[in-house]
């Protein structure tokens, strides 16, 4: 039995919860939290003003956190290529319409990686002799590979025109259009073929742990088929490490594409574009780290509650879903 009095009783349980939603109610809540340019087809990124100065502007009225030079950005974004880099960016726009971004990013990633590591852990665990051993060697192998070096790999191989600030939009490949089409970025696709393993690993030992169990022997005892002893018995009995461990990744990914994104790789999460523009003006003038401190401060926050409501969120899970701790 699940006590879900003893989860809400924890403070740390809470706190988690509630950054969780809090990030949820604003992205939810996003279009009247930040009127969009234009509603049909909202960007994280808005245009208040142009000034022939690169210098960001301080908060002030219609720009509560100040803004800052825009970069040339791609399709990919929403925005075409070319645009007068004098603009300047409302920062508070994109803090409020960049936790969309993040959800999405960090779902779609958790998700993906999470159902590729299950099916294959469990399935693997299930068979077992030379099939696990094989999937377990392949997944080794994956874990021995660097994100970074694939992340490099993907992007020069599958979206190299895409991130070229000087390509026609019209000129893209019908790859590079769906690619744009659905905004998928390299660092997603890289995360997903690359971030799976431990999921794998972590249900097949469990699954091969739940194997000797009396209820899959009973199970198998009175002539249960496989695919109801996988399905029935094994997932919900040894799915819940996994869901804990996809908990704490929804944020990791997120502030870990930030940080691609903030080196040089392409990406689509708002935050990290966004910081990549700040990143000249964070020492600021004569040294002082403050003097433009609206253009890094508030989205570093943003990331930081980010990381910290999705972890605490795992940890509460791992409490309510181990046998041992309740």
């Amino acid at each position: 039995m699940i006590h879900w009095r003893r989860f809400f009783r924890r403070k740390s349980n809470l706190i988690g919860m509630g950054l969780v939603m809090f990030f949820v109610v604003i992205a939810i809540f996003a279009p009247r939290l930040a009127p969009p340019v234009d509603p049909d087809n909202p960007s994280p990124f808005k245009n208040v003003s142009q000034s022939f100065s690169r210098e960001p502007l301080s908060p002030g009225p219609g720009i509560p956190l100040g803004t800052t030079p825009q970069i040339r950005i791609l399709p990919l974004f929403g925005i075409a290529p070319g645009q007068d880099a004098a603009y300047q960016w409302d920062v508070y726009h994109t803090l409020v319409w960049g936790t969309r971004s993040a959800l999405r990013f960090g779902l779609m990633v958790t998700v993906a990686t999470a159902a590729i590591g299950v099916f294959l852990g469990l399935i693997s665990g299930y068979v077992g002799g030379w099939f696990s051993l094989i999937i377990m060697r392949i997944t080794d192998a994956f874990l021995a590979f660097p994100v970074i070096a694939g992340l490099w790999v993907i992007q020069r191989t599958l979206f190299g025109n895409v991130f070229n600030i000087f390509i026609d939009p019209a000129t893209l490949t019908w790859w590079e259009r769906i690619i744009t089409g659905l905004k998928i970025d390299p660092i997603m696709l890289a995360f997903i073929l690359f971030l799976w393993m431990p999921y794998a690993r972590l249900m097949n030992a469990q699954v091969r742990g739940a194997m000797t169990s009396d209820y899959i022997l009973a199970a198998r005892s009175m002539g249960a088929p496989g695919s109801r002893v996988i399905w029935r018995h094994l997932l919900p009995n040894t799915i819940a490490p996994a869901v804990v461990l996809a908990a704490r990744d929804v944020g990791g990914v997120v502030v870990l594409a930030c940080a691609f994104i903030f080196i040089g790789f392409g990406g689509n999460v708002a935050w990290g574009i966004i910081l990549v523009t700040s990143r000249d003006y964070v020492i600021g003038l004569s040294g002082n780290p403050f003097a433009y401190w609206w253009t890094f401060v508030p989205v570093s926050l943003a990331l930081i509650f980010f990381g910290i409501g999705w972890n605490l969120l795992g940890d509460g899970l791992n409490a309510l879903l181990d046998p041992y701790e309740r």
